[in-house]
């Protein structure tokens, strides 16, 4: 009787260990997930962010339409209209100075980030030429970009120069 007891008692402790460990395996496979994705959604917004800002920094006199275009496809709200509002002035500039950037993306950090919106850092470096500089002047830009994702996709809803 007391054998029996005793295997009654490791055969339910045993069911214990094993439902607990079950228990564990289950949350951190449900943590592990979230963690993927949050870092897939930190990826996106940095992916986004950092072709914008290089889309930002990178025209052409001669291709304006097209580089301004880019732009505005990667853009939404406030910003996306004031670009466009502003777009047909600065393409007058543009082109009466022959004005060249070709933008380079040093680095990127997200702020913070939910699963619809983030806040990106990031450093470009550009080379401009124009009339006045046909040989070029390097300019180092830091750049704020407020991200938003609208339909699973990642679109800057503000963007700020901030050194």
């Amino acid at each position: 009787m007391i054998a029996r007891n005793g295997r009654l008692l490791l055969a339910w402790g045993l069911s214990v260990l094993l439902v607990v460990a079950l228990v564990g395996l289950t949350l951190s496979v449900v943590a592990l997930g979230k963690q993927r994705a949050a870092d897939s959604e930190r990826a996106g917004a940095t992916k986004a962010a950092r072709q914008l800002a290089l889309d930002f920094t990178t025209y052409d006199y001669q291709t304006w339409d097209a580089d301004s275009k880019r732009v505005v496809d990667e853009s939404t709200g406030q910003f996306k209209q004031e670009f466009q509002a502003g777009i047909d002035a600065v393409k007058t500039d543009v082109v009466s100075n022959k004005a060249t950037s070709k933008g380079d993306v040093k680095e990127a950090g997200v702020v913070s980030n939910d699963k619809d919106s983030a806040q990106v850092l990031v450093i470009v470096n550009a080379v401009v030429t124009n009339t006045a500089s046909t040989t070029g002047t390097e300019r180092r830009y830091r750049i704020k970009l407020d991200m938003v994702r609208e339909k699973d996709r990642w679109l800057t809803a503000d963007l700020q120069v901030v050194g």
